[in-house]
């Protein structure tokens, strides 16, 4: 069912650097705050990541749809995905890898562990920072979902995330501003 849609990107000596659309992502831990990526061994960021030990997970925009899908049916071994999508390169303050710009979020991860799996590898990041676009924040400084306007993967479609239908403990009266 739903999983989020990022595009990871990741830089190794040697190597371009590179991006991958990756569905299976999320958050793991809270203290310290660590998330997840699995990739395929036979992809070429895979390479990146596991050189590296670094990555950025960029948290795309409906409006980015286009390119985030392109990234994820060509490859980086054939194909500069910066030069062919538009995205621009923007160096990180604790990663090699670089944030997208166009993105509105991005989050700098050092690789902690790595768990291998049948047809993929989990790298489990320790997130270093977190970046977000002036334009996603409220007028308190907090991320406001309805401009970030993430999509979803859900059954080979890229589905809106649109409607909130509740918040944290509101089934308790709790309400959060």
């Amino acid at each position: 069912m739903p999983v989020p849609v990022v595009l990871v990107t990741a830089a190794a000596e040697g190597f371009r650097p590179n991006m991958i659309t990756i569905a299976w992502t999320g958050i793991v831990n809270s203290e310290p705050p660590m998330v997840y990526v699995s990739i395929r061994p036979s992809r070429h960021t895979y390479e990146l990541v596991r050189r590296s030990g670094e990555y950025v997970i960029n948290v795309p925009s409906v409006d980015q749809v286009r390119q985030t899908d392109y990234c994820g049916v060509v490859s980086g071994r054939d194909v500069d995905k910066f030069k062919e999508t538009g995205l621009t390169p923007v160096p990180a303050a604790h990663v090699k890898a670089p944030l997208i710009k166009e993105f509105p979020v991005n989050l700098e991860c050092r690789v902690v562990e790595t768990v291998k799996l049948p047809t993929h590898d989990v790298f489990i990041g320790e997130v270093l920072a977190v970046h977000f676009n002036e334009e996603v924040l409220n007028e308190n400084g907090r991320v406001d979902v309805d401009k970030v306007r993430p999509y979803a993967f859900c059954m080979q479609e890229y589905r809106t995330v649109v409607e909130q239908i509740g918040g944290y403990g509101f089934s308790k009266g709790v309400e959060h501003k």
